[in-house]
Formats: C-alpha cells, sequence, structure tokens
C-alpha cells in the first residue's frame, strides 16, 4: 500500500506593523532625571512622575 505523505502546514502570516511589540523606553531616559514631566496626548496634559518609593504615576 503506498504511503500518502501530508502536505506541510502554511507558512504564519506574519504580523501586521500595528500588532507588533510595543516599543520599550527606560524611564530614566523618558524622564532626563527629573522627578516628572507632562506628557501631552490628544489635547490634554499627563503628568507622569517618580514617588519616593520609585514607582511611577500617571495622572491627567
Amino acid at each position: 500500500m503506498p504511503e500518502t505523505i501530508a502536505a506541510p502546514p502554511p507558512a504564519p502570516t506574519p504580523l501586521p506593523p500595528s500588532a507588533a511589540a510595543p516599543a520599550i523606553v527606560d524611564a530614566a531616559q523618558l524622564l532626563s532625571g527629573a522627578g516628572e514631566i507632562l506628557i501631552r496626548h490628544a489635547g490634554q496634559h499627563y503628568r507622569l512622575r517618580v514617588t519616593r518609593a520609585n514607582k511611577l504615576i500617571l495622572t491627567k
């Protein structure tokens, strides 16, 4: 009886650029030594600051 060979699985479809992994930004580089920065998004300002416990807080 002849042996049947299965077709190889299809190659995975590459992800579109929007689904790629997000960029990683070092907080120290973002803050540039400051304790807080303002971030403008869609016409609004947000404050990103570092606490005494070295945690990040983002507020509107």
